[in-house]
């Protein structure tokens, strides 16, 4: 299980590297074109990669905390308790990240390539997969909560609103002139906020250790929830200017044209 976890650890970290170089390819070629296209389909393979090692790797730590991360530690009693806590806390945390990157690619890739046709968005699958999103969400909420951790809760209330989000979008009786298109880069940002609050709470942490000690030491999570709040703060802003853009005539007398390009 040690090696298997420790196979799921690299490939995570290598794969991910990736994705967070090709997030930005899609972000700034011309929609619709064919780098964009291509470099879209990679960053979403990469994302794949990351959740299911993501998820493998949490379920370990749960499942098995000491014998992922106590191998030649002799902890026992209280110390060990504390060992086992401290682990499936944040593996919980990992497990949570892992399922909204896999949601909101899935859901943000499944947009753009069936467009109006939301029935692939409604399969029993992805149905179960956003439900998923928000069970692991109120479970990080709860343990958050219990610990007082302000990085949980604030994530927690993250996917739950995600999932509820998703389910919203595809149960819903009508669409908009192109949501498709802007619940597309919701989906994406949102993976790309999985992707990069991962790399700053498990490796950015200690990549930036040397800033953030002694009375910084509690600024920390300021560099945690940065991706979180600019992407946040990005889908709102990105989707209201979409939204404006496509409800009046332009939208109209462009909808083909553009439909036709990130066919």
């Amino acid at each position: 299980m040690y090696l298997i976890h420790q196979a799921a650890l690299y490939l995570h970290i290598a794969v991910g590297a990736c994705a967070l170089l090709l997030f930005w390819v899609p972000v700034f070629t011309r929609k619709g074109n064919l780098d964009h296209k291509r470099f879209g389909r990679y960053f979403a393979t990469a994302m794949y990669v990351v959740a299911f090692s993501g998820i493998a790797m949490a379920s370990l730590d749960l499942l098995l905390p000491l014998d992922m991360h106590g191998i030649g530690l002799e902890l026992v009693g209280e110390e060990a308790d504390d060992a086992k806590s401290y682990v499936r806390n944040f593996a919980l945390f990992l497990l949570s990240l892992s399922f909204l990157v896999l949601t909101t690619t899935r859901q943000g890739w499944l947009a753009i390539l069936h467009k109006a046709d939301r029935g692939p968005l409604r399969h029993p699958l992805h149905s179960a997969l956003c439900i998923t999103l928000m069970a692991v969400g109120l479970a990080l909420l709860i343990n958050g909560i219990a610990t007082g951790s302000i990085l949980f809760i604030l994530f927690a209330g993250l996917e739950i609103v995600a999932g509820i989000n998703c389910l919203r979008y595809n149960f819903k009786a009508t669409l908009e002139p192109k949501e498709w298109w802007i619940e597309h880069l919701n989906g994406l940002i949102g993976s790309g906020i999985g992707a990069y609050t991962a790399f700053t709470v498990f490796g950015g942490s200690r990549l930036f250790s040397s800033l953030f000690t002694g009375s910084f030491a509690d600024a920390a999570i300021v560099l945690w929830i940065a991706p979180g709040v600019i992407g946040a703060i990005a889908i709102t802003v990105l989707s209201r200017r979409y939204r404006a853009r496509f409800g009046g005539s332009w939208a109209i007398k462009r909808a083909t044209f553009h439909s036709d390009l990130v066919r």
